[in-house]
């Protein structure tokens, strides 16, 4: 008899469950696929009616649940006795406790004598009560039947919905679904953005940079070998279309400068744009275009040497200024050029800057910065406070070296500290008149 450290899984797809939920009968064969090395179950074929065993569908992006060989042979019963999927749970949480055959065979009339072998054994009570679904049995119970004895084990159902509609009712799913974001920038931060934003709901992104990606990039990105040589805005499509299927992922691969007048009419397409590319430059034309399409814009990048990471808010508004407005700020206040290493190469680890943050870092301000644009899409677009930021300047401890002026000087790893921005210089040529 299997330990209970080694017992099997059983897992149904929505097809399996509802060809034996459907079918007039109250008991028939079962086929199951086996992968060993998972010691998992799964459905394959379900006996609907007398003699008529209908395959199963096994969506093809469920690629684990195809493993394994076929033909191991099982059997579904229809209301049992009642409760018996209820003490199915009980006994689930009592490891090692097995109920004597001949004593099962009483509850659960029909169920076919296993011989000298295992059985697989389903058993399916759709009458089950509210509370009785509220403390967790399921309509679908497993058991391994053996003359020895018969062991319960856990069965899972593939749910009527999959994926990011899974949250519905706990997180404003449909309000996202109807905003886009402009993600400039697809390295390693604009990667991790990239997912985050999706992984949120949001319906659209465009995606813009003008790179390939190469070896040197697999270590730090959401990417990974499979993808070198292509450009990355193409990548990342896939790899989002793959993962988040429900999110329209549109690839622009261009450079934010030197493309600018290709770029401009998308800014007036979205409803906040995301820089996570390298340099002075890049920042600089974002906040410059977003002010000028009246398009509130997030900055995210790492500085010095990967100490600090750094997340801006650029809102449209007279009470708030822009990436100039708040580096002259900055400047007139003493504090350190936090933009100083911004336009030496990044990342190669040849002749110029190597990396210098480690992979989670990157990976983290990333995921705030899509933290920070959702948010902003929610509180300015829809009046939702409840993901209200404190701030507007996001300076966080990555691996601080204690050397620097405030806002910069963190002391700890994962320090955040948040601050407001300066208003508009009169004479700023990006909150100024057009």
């Amino acid at each position: 008899m299997p330990t209970d450290r080694t017992l099997p899984h059983v897992a149904l797809t929505r097809d399996a469950a509802e060809k034996i939920s459907s079918s007039p009968m109250t008991s028939g064969d079962l086929v199951f696929r086996f992968a060993p090395s998972e010691r998992l179950y799964i459905a394959e074929t379900v006996e609907t009616k007398p003699d008529l065993r209908m395959q199963v569908t096994i969506p093809r992006e469920f690629t684990a649940l195809r493993w394994g060989d076929s033909d191991h042979h099982g059997q579904w019963i229809r209301d049992p006795s009642p409760d018996i999927n209820l003490h199915h749970l009980i006994l689930l949480q009592r490891p090692g406790v097995r109920l004597p055959f001949d004593a099962f065979r009483k509850l659960v009339r029909g169920v076919e004598h296993p011989g000298r072998n295992h059985g697989l054994l389903i058993t399916h009570e759709p009458g089950l009560t509210e509370d009785e679904r509220l403390i967790g049995a399921s309509e679908f119970a497993g058991w391994l039947v053996h003359r020895s004895g018969v062991l319960p084990i856990r069965l899972d159902i593939e749910p009527e919905v999959v994926g990011i509609q899974q949250l519905a009712g706990r997180w404003p799913v449909e309000l996202l679904a109807g905003h886009s974001v402009m993600l400039v920038g697809c390295g390693s931060i604009g990667g991790a953005a990239a997912e985050a934003l999706a992984g949120s709901g949001l319906g659209r992104v465009e995606l813009v940079d003008p790179d390939r990606f190469l070896w040197h990039n697999t270590i730090r990105h959401v990417l990974g070998p499979e993808s070198v040589g292509r450009r990355k805005v193409d990548a990342l499509k896939s790899h989002l279309e793959r993962r988040w299927p429900d999110q329209n992922a549109n690839a622009h691969p261009l450079d934010i400068v030197e493309d600018a007048h290709l770029l401009r009419p998308l800014f007036d397409r979205v409803d906040l744009v995301l820089c996570a590319a390298d340099g002075i430059a890049p920042r600089r034309v974002v906040s410059h275009l977003a002010r000028r399409a009246a398009k509130p814009a997030v900055l995210a990048c790492v500085l010095d040497s990967g100490a600090l990471g750094e997340v801006i808010r650029l809102r449209p508004t007279p009470r708030f200024g822009c990436l100039l407005c708040l580096r002259q700020d900055l400047v007139d206040q003493g504090a350190m050029d936090a933009e100083a290493d911004q336009e030496l190469g990044y990342g190669a680890g040849l002749s110029h800057l190597p990396m210098t943050a480690v992979p989670p870092d990157l990976r983290y301000i990333g995921t705030l910065a899509a933290k920070v644009a959702v948010a902003t899409l929610l509180e300015s677009l829809h009046g939702d406070r409840t993901q209200r930021l404190p701030g507007e300047h996001a300076v966080v401890g990555l691996n601080p070296v204690h050397e620097h002026g405030p806002p910069f000087n963190l002391e700890h790893a994962g320090e955040i500290r948040w601050r407001s921005l300066p208003p508009p210089r009169p004479a700023c040529p990006t909150c100024g008149p057009a």
